[in-house]
């Protein structure tokens, strides 16, 4: 269940990369930031996966799943709490940073009459 909801927030960051791209670039500036937003989420999963691999060993998980406890809400834990879900959650969090800084910056909004008048869009009006 936290991995579909993982997901599920990547689903909402694509589609909102997608149309924030779109509106200030056009219809290949929104594809393009879903291709790289896919880029970076397959590359990110892959490297946390290897990191997740390093820092929590087989060991660990044996112990953290056959150790007793009375508690309804560890047992529901240890049943969504896997090493491919933690990898998941270092991905989104180091995600959420840099879709901040790539997403959140200020983009230039699309100037469509300037380009039909022939003029710079840099130029300044006199």
């Amino acid at each position: 269940m936290v991995a579909f909801f993982i997901f599920l927030l990547h689903a909402f960051a694509f589609v909102y990369g997608f149309f924030s791209r779109k509106k200030a670039g056009g219809l290949n500036e929104g594809l393009l930031a879903v291709a790289f937003m896919g880029i970076v989420f397959a590359v990110g999963w892959t490297i946390s996966t290897m990191l997740t691999n390093l820092l929590f060993t087989p060991e660990l998980f044996i112990k953290w799943y056959y150790q007793q406890t009375n508690s309804y809400f560890f047992r529901i834990l240890r049943q969504e709490i896997s090493r491919d879900t933690i990898s998941l959650l270092i991905l989104t969090f180091g995600e959420l940073g840099f879709y901040y800084l790539y997403l959140g910056g200020e983009t230039p909004k699309r100037d469509d009459n300037a380009a039909a008048s022939g003029k710079d869009p840099g130029e300044r009006p006199a």
